[in-house]
């Protein structure tokens, strides 16, 4: 679904410069750079806590690592589109 979304969201920004509205579509630019900047500073947030748990309680290593694992999988699924 987020790849469907990037992919559409470039087509639009696409459309808009092609059709002279260059503001417009650097302002949605500038929007997508702001999330994946927000999914960065979240994603070190997350990590943050997930060492202090971590640090309290020792058993939970396993599920901290499955959700460090799904965080960075989501991620990776974000800059997809980027990438082509």
């Amino acid at each position: 679904m987020a790849i469907e979304t990037e992919r559409r969201a470039q087509e639009l920004i696409e459309q808009l410069r092609a059709r002279g509205h260059h503001e417009a579509a650097e302002r949605l630019a500038s929007v997508r750079g702001v999330e994946r900047g927000f999914l960065f500073a979240l994603r070190e947030a997350c990590e943050t806590v997930l060492t202090a748990i971590e640090a309290i309680d020792p058993v939970m290593q396993t599920m901290i690592e499955e959700l460090r694992v799904e965080v960075e999988t989501r991620l990776r699924l974000k800059d997809e589109p980027e990438a082509r």
